[in-house]
């Protein structure tokens, strides 16, 4: 079952994430200083970028639980998102090795599905809210040991590793957990609270399903996205060049 609202508001943050990774290219090809979009207002985007995505996440994940073969269709998504955060690792490794990316949003979400063939054993909304509670008392703790780089993902290491794209478990599994704690209470409302209100008011239509299509194919622009853009900043320079 999908549901309206989830796939614009998953549409939304696709078309934040453009923006946002359009400025962090115009500062990592030298038109602008790369600090503005990593440090101070910009990284706050990115970051709340971030969450608003693993929290929608979170709710999908829930409604997928409660649907038949649930577990097929999770480890079907592990699969897939397991097979492009490889891909991404390699590619870029190959690109850069100093700052590649081996624990990106991808990689932490596929850790979050593994996490949920043990959590649809929960029935209990209740039970969901305390787990979303303990790992946020946890992550404002800011608990921090001096452990081996190759544990850094889980997200207790004193010093943040040089990476282009970094999710770890901790703090960010934070809002997976609020996501499927939510999705309980969303499954429990009316569906037609979430249908598509364009077919009332076609004068809104266009913009509406441009924006629920743009959110049904949110893995696949994630992917394509910042190779169209580094290709387009390359052809750019190569014409002003």
């Amino acid at each position: 079952m999908r549901i309206f609202l989830l796939d614009i508001s998953r549409g939304v943050c696709v078309f934040a994430m453009i923006l946002y990774h359009f400025y962090w290219d115009l500062g990592y090809f030298g038109f602008i200083d790369l600090r503005v979009v990593t440090q101070g207002l910009g990284l706050f985007f990115a970051q709340l970028i971030g969450l608003s995505f693993i929290s929608i996440a979170g709710i999908s994940s829930r409604l997928l639980s409660l649907s038949n073969n649930c577990k097929l269709k999770i480890v079907k998504r592990i699969f897939r998102l397991m097979t492009i955060s490889i891909a991404i690792s390699i590619l870029t490794f190959i690109l850069d090795k100093s700052s590649f990316i081996f624990f990106g949003i991808l990689h932490f979400l596929s850790v979050c599905s593994i996490i949920t063939l043990i959590l649809i054993k929960i029935k209990s909304n209740l039970q969901l809210f305390f787990i979303f509670l303990v790992t946020g008392l946890i992550s404002i703790s800011e608990i921090t040991f001096n452990i081996p780089f190759i544990f850094s993902w889980i997200g207790f290491n004193k010093q943040l590793p040089l990476t282009n794209d970094f999710y770890p478990i901790i703090p960010w599994i934070t809002f997976y957990f609020f996501g499927f704690w939510l999705g309980g209470i969303i499954n429990k409302k009316p569906n037609k609270k979430y249908k598509n209100p364009s077919n009332n008011d076609p004068q809104h239509s266009l913009v509406l399903k441009l924006t629920e299509y743009v959110g049904r194919k949110s893995l696949i622009i994630y992917i394509l996205h910042q190779p169209l853009l580094f290709s387009l900043f390359f052809i750019y320079i190569q014409l002003i060049s």
